[in-house]
């Protein structure tokens, strides 16, 4: 499958189908490779059912976990992205975005009590300050069979403060953007990963199950700025020997010039979210990730999402599905 042409007006806001589950999204993904601190923070626009959600996630190196989440109503069918504080500021499409905040957090001295109500319910509130600028270090990258969603890499600069702690940013990441109608039903599972690699280069995967049979959507970014679709990938996942949680993954996917990327990844930090759609219960498990791609290097975010059964277990067997 071949990539698409991704045009400035992609970057502004989309005119909404009738469909109630229309939405639109945009994400940013980075990770400090120096001080091992992770941010992830996405804004959806739900026009037709009149709301808008944000969340902004940062885990620093010493396995805590920060938390700003917050939804809003949508007045007048105004979209300005900004919900309690949290502002996404698009300078210049397909160029230049500014992310910021400067309000409180929830903190979690161990991300891996993400799944705890009653850790939420006792967590510590610390002032949480971000001032991140995006540019845009290649051309967006879309596959013509995906035309509602595209991602590019750049590089993040300015300055995240946690409780008066300072982190300088000058380092590669990648932001994502989608619109369109989402499915009623969440993927039987689904694995996700950003990582941007000390050499230049850069993966983005999003591999999902349903109905017994898989997809992948992504792209890779070689030395150059030339980007490249990637429709396949296999993942082999090494869970924690008391649970489902992934501990390693070795990951292969295959760009449109058939070049393999083989990936060995060895988590580091990872916070279990629970999540319900309807009658569904899930669990998306976000991690922070050490990433290898021959002599290349690299902090990545990999996300895995399991439907789980009465029990609390995954429908679908990591051994099986990867």
């Amino acid at each position: 499958m071949s990539l698409r042409v991704v045009a400035p007006v992609d970057d502004e806001p989309h005119a909404a189908s009738e469909a109630l589950g229309w939405s639109e999204s945009y994400s940013f993904h980075v990770v400090h490779p120096m001080e091992r601190l992770a941010l992830l923070t996405r804004i959806g626009v739900r026009p037709n059912e009149g709301i808008m959600d944000v969340g902004l996630d940062v885990y620093p190196s010493d396995g805590g976990l920060l938390a700003a989440r917050h939804v809003r109503p949508i007045e007048d069918g105004a979209v300005d992205l900004e919900v309690e504080g949290v502002k996404y500021e698009m300078i210049d499409p397909l160029v230049e975005w500014r992310i910021s905040y400067d309000g409180p957090a929830h903190s979690l001295r161990s991300s891996r009590d993400a799944s705890s109500h009653d850790a939420w319910h006792k967590s510590r509130l610390e002032r949480l300050f971000v001032d991140l600028t995006f540019r845009a270090e290649a051309l967006p990258a879309a596959l013509d069979s995906a035309p509602d969603r595209f991602g590019q890499p750049g590089r993040f600069t300015g300055q995240v403060w946690i409780s008066g702690d300072e982190y300088s940013f000058d380092v590669p990441g990648v932001r994502e953007r989608t619109w369109g109608e989402s499915g009623v039903a969440l993927p039987e599972l689904r694995r996700r990963m950003w990582v941007r690699f000390d050499d230049g280069r850069g993966l983005v995967l999003d591999r999902r199950v349903e109905g017994g049979a898989s997809r992948t959507i992504g792209w890779a970014v070689d030395r150059g700025t030339e980007l490249r679709s990637v429709t396949e990938s296999t993942w082999k996942t090494e869970p924690e020997p008391d649970g489902y949680w992934q501990r390693a993954m070795d990951v292969v996917a295959v760009d449109d010039r058939g070049n393999e990327w083989k990936v060995r990844g060895d988590v580091l930090q990872l916070a279990p979210l629970p999540t319900v759609r309807g009658k569904v219960q899930a669990v998306v498990v976000s991690s922070v990730v050490l990433l290898q791609c021959g002599d290349a290097k690299g902090l990545g975010i990999v996300e895995y999402l399991h439907q789980l059964d009465g029990e609390g277990q995954p429908l679908r067997p990591i051994a099986q599905w990867g």
